[in-house]
């Protein structure tokens, strides 16, 4: 991953700022959730798609403090530090890919372990 834009990241996220984090991502980047029982994956499959993602969770009240844990390559390893945690919430990271300075991938893996197992890490 780039310097600046591990840079323009981690701005973002200690600033809370959704509009610069917005801006990172490429217009055609894919979000994909994790799967729940019975349920298709979700997944957003673009820019404004993941903006009211985001813009929901914030209406209701979700905050977060992303940090990112471990980089390798084009990837990043994100635990969202999501606040409050809800009642039954599993453990959640996230795993972004970069291109051209741009996140064009975003997963969300059940645990930090998982996701460094996906980047190589473990």
């Amino acid at each position: 991953m780039e310097a600046d834009s591990r840079q323009h990241l981690t701005e973002a996220f200690n600033r809370r700022d959704l509009e610069r984090f917005i801006e990172l991502l490429d217009p055609d980047v894919v979000w994909t959730g994790l799967k729940k029982a019975g349920e298709p994956t979700p997944v957003c499959r673009n820019r404004d798609e993941v903006r009211e993602v985001f813009e929901r969770a914030l209406a209701a009240g979700r905050t977060g403090s992303p940090l990112i844990v471990a980089e390798q390559g084009d990837a990043v390893v994100i635990d969202p530090r999501a606040e409050p945690v809800l009642e039954g919430q599993e453990e959640l990271h996230h795993v972004y890919t970069f291109r051209g300075g741009r996140i064009v991938a975003m997963r969300d893996y059940p645990n930090r372990r998982s996701a460094l197992e996906a980047v190589g890490l473990r």
